[in-house]
């Protein structure tokens, strides 16, 4: 319970500190009038406001130019390691500013595990001025980089931030660290494509997979189809599922394929493949004539692509995903079981590998 309030207390004080200005001066008397020392820096400003505006117009309208998103991010400036970079203007916080951030981000240590969300929480609650965004080679890796970022905290001291986000010039994709997604949040995203995947170690896996969570998502953020093949293979229950539909209230259609299984037949929650179970897959999903999205065959448990354009209705969408088995025993069982859905799904074989045409 103790931890339950400390992070209700956490999140509306973060809400605080976002929504309320930082009145700042420059440090020395002049003539110069005082002055509100903001979070970005203009450069930082015109990228964000470019992205976003790209986005949401892809997302409604699905007619936006995602060069224009690869530009602004390609406009970073490059430092190497240990370069000298611009300096930041100086700031003078209110002492009742200073007080309350720190307040807050003793109240986050306490309430959060050590890890990527407390470390980002940390660096907000320290007071975030003028922030400096760029990018740094990464050795050894050809167009490659970390994106970087300096900003001043409230003790006036200037932060350096390793984000641990890697961009690639060459495909436009900005993707985490491990496997992991962006900041560790379990997704990754490429700018070119205006796609969202999910690469293998997310953080979700931990949680398996019940039903619950696709009632739940209907209800609300997502609108989908959705088919399940079970089967019995090796002493446990499997099953595959399949999605295709819109996300995001509406602003991505999408697609998912994902494995799990259980030992107890009657147990409510399905683990998701262990990296031993991880098969190779891909996925495919049109409209018409038109690729939303295509992922070229990898290893994985839960291969999923969210794109930002305008929603299109499930039924509208075609899905097609390739599958290779490791033994003929449970493709076998596998094709058994979905010949349940051969009104909706066709399926064609090569040796161990097999194409679902979901239409």
């Amino acid at each position: 319970m103790k931890k339950v309030i400390s992070f209700i207390l956490s999140a509306v004080m973060l809400v605080a500190t976002m929504v309320v200005p930082a009145n700042a001066a420059p440090a020395t008397q002049s003539s110069r009038a005082s002055f509100t020392a903001e979070m970005l820096s203009p450069q930082v400003k015109e990228i964000i406001n470019t992205v976003i505006e790209n986005i949401v117009n892809e997302a409604k309208t699905g007619t936006s130019d995602s060069q224009q998103v690869i530009d602004a991010i390609n406009a970073l400036p490059v430092y190497e390691k240990g370069e000298e970079r611009p300096h930041h203007q100086e700031i003078r916080v209110s002492p009742l500013r200073k007080y309350f951030n720190k307040a807050l981000n003793t109240l986050i240590n306490s309430t959060f595990e050590k890890g990527t969300i407390q470390s980002f929480l940390n660096h907000l609650t320290s007071g975030m001025y003028d922030m400096y965004v760029y990018l740094m080679p990464i050795e050894g890796q050809e167009n490659v980089y970390f994106i970087c970022c300096d900003y001043v905290r409230d003790d006036g001291e200037v932060e350096v931030v390793f984000t641990g986000i890697r961009y690639d010039k060459s495909t436009g994709k900005l993707y985490g660290k491990d496997n992991n997604g962006l900041m560790g949040i379990g997704f990754d995203y490429d700018a070119k494509n205006y796609t969202v995947t999910t690469p293998q170690n997310v953080w979700m896996r931990t949680f398996g997979y019940s039903v619950l969570y696709d009632i739940i998502g209907n209800l609300g953020f997502m609108d989908t189809d959705t088919v399940r093949v079970k089967f019995e293979h090796g002493g446990k229950y499997w099953m595959f599922q399949f999605w295709k539909g819109n996300y995001g209230f509406g602003l991505m259609n999408g697609a998912e394929v994902g494995i799990y299984n259980k030992t107890d037949k009657n147990a409510f929650m399905y683990d998701c493949a262990t990296d031993d179970e991880m098969l190779n897959m891909s996925i495919k999903l049109t409209n018409g004539d038109n690729v939303l999205i295509e992922r070229e065959e990898m290893l994985h448990w839960w291969m999923c692509g969210f794109r930002f354009s305008p929603g299109i209705n499930p039924e509208d969408l075609t899905l097609q995903s390739t599958i290779e088995f490791e033994d003929e025993g449970m493709l076998n069982a596998f094709l058994e079981a979905i010949k349940e859905f051969s009104n909706e799904m066709t399926v064609t074989t090569d040796g161990l590998k097999v194409t679902i045409l979901w239409k």
